[in-house]
């Protein structure tokens, strides 16, 4: 069907050009020797083909299920593993049939959705570990797969990544944040060897929604931010967890030094819903203590899912630092001003 809709696309004028030449000029030679039964019936034939035409023209036109597109960010470091959790994903998603689709109309490989992480960063103080690692996912992305897509696919045609971020919490929000609102996405978790569908970010502004009403607000730490001061840094600790020791104020080097606050659900998600208005409420509840300091540091305790989301909803904020939790102190590791320099997908 896709290889339908682009022949259509990309060659109209030139079907249009053998209805109205070949088919005319046929149906004159035809008149020409008197034969004019057979000369109105090859132009009425033109007529059929031509509002045929139009009419597949018109139908693919307004189909807008985009083409899916899997792809996996992976710190596994062993080639094998990585390719064996990558084949259980495509399976337990259904997108097998996907990929041998991605492959017939682009120049885009299976080996290419499989985006592993040569240098693993994790544990390591140095922010340029953390960059060189968000530089080598983002351009795998972004130059091998993305700019691929958007040039050998029709300028009409859509696609939607299904992305599984296994990756560590900051990446995974650093990833989110490159890429922002600009590309439909949809967000798997992966469980005890299974994996699950968990939000449906196909339309990202809904990031700025209504939370789903059955989804309470967050906890706020301490309870009333009307008396913490403004101004100068903020460390806010976002967690969806069931420690009862997050948010560790402590535990961040600068926490004497700046205004710490907390924004936490004490609870472990169930893979089986969908966990978009968690996001939608830390989004919101943060954003209104965001604009009131000059730089900000993010403490995470989530799933990864959940990072790449608050990534994407924070994507244009530069005064925004992702910290790692290392050796029971958080770091700061990955600044979003990296992402404004040359902002990716634009």
């Amino acid at each position: 069907m896709h290889k339908l809709r682009r022949f259509l696309v990309e060659r109209d004028m030139l079907v249009g050009l053998v209805i109205f030449g070949v088919l005319v000029m046929v149906a004159d030679i035809f008149s020409d020797v008197d034969w004019h039964f057979t000369a109105a019936t090859i132009r009425i034939l033109g007529i059929i083909a031509l509002f045929g035409l139009l009419g597949f023209d018109i139908w693919f036109r307004s189909r807008h299920r985009p083409i899916d597109v899997p792809l996996m960010f992976t710190t596994l470091q062993d080639r094998n593993a990585a390719r064996s959790e990558w084949g259980r994903f495509l399976t337990a998603s259904r997108l097998n049939s996907s990929v041998k689709l991605i492959e017939q109309v682009s120049s885009v490989r299976e080996e290419d959705l499989l985006i592993r992480l040569d240098q693993d960063p994790k544990s390591s103080p140095n922010p340029e570990d953390w960059r060189r690692a968000w530089q080598e996912l983002i351009r795998e992305w972004e130059k091998e797969v993305d700019r691929q897509l958007k040039r050998d696919l029709p300028a009409e045609e859509r696609f939607c990544y299904h992305i599984l971020p296994h990756v560590w919490l900051p990446l995974s929000f650093a990833l989110g944040a490159s890429v922002g609102l600009r590309r439909p996405i949809v967000l798997y978790h992966r469980q005890e060897g299974e994996f699950f569908k968990v939000m449906d970010l196909s339309e990202p502004r809904r990031l700025f929604h209504e939370p789903d009403e059955t989804i309470g607000k967050p906890e706020r730490v301490p309870e009333d931010w009307v008396s913490l001061p403004e101004g100068g840094k903020l460390i806010l600790h976002i967690g969806i967890t069931d420690r009862h020791s997050f948010p560790e104020f402590s535990a961040h080097q600068d926490h004497q030094n700046a205004t710490s606050a907390g924004l936490v659900y004490r609870l472990t998600l169930d893979p089986e819903t969908e966990w978009l208005g968690y996001v939608q409420w830390l989004y919101r509840e943060a954003k209104e203590l965001l604009g009131k300091y000059q730089q900000v540091d993010l403490c995470i305790a989530s799933p990864s899912v959940i990072a790449f989301a608050l990534g994407m909803a924070f994507s244009r904020t530069p005064k925004v630092t992702v910290c790692d939790y290392q050796n029971d102190k958080y770091v700061q590791v990955f600044s979003l001003s990296e992402i404004e320099k040359k902002l990716p997908f634009d």
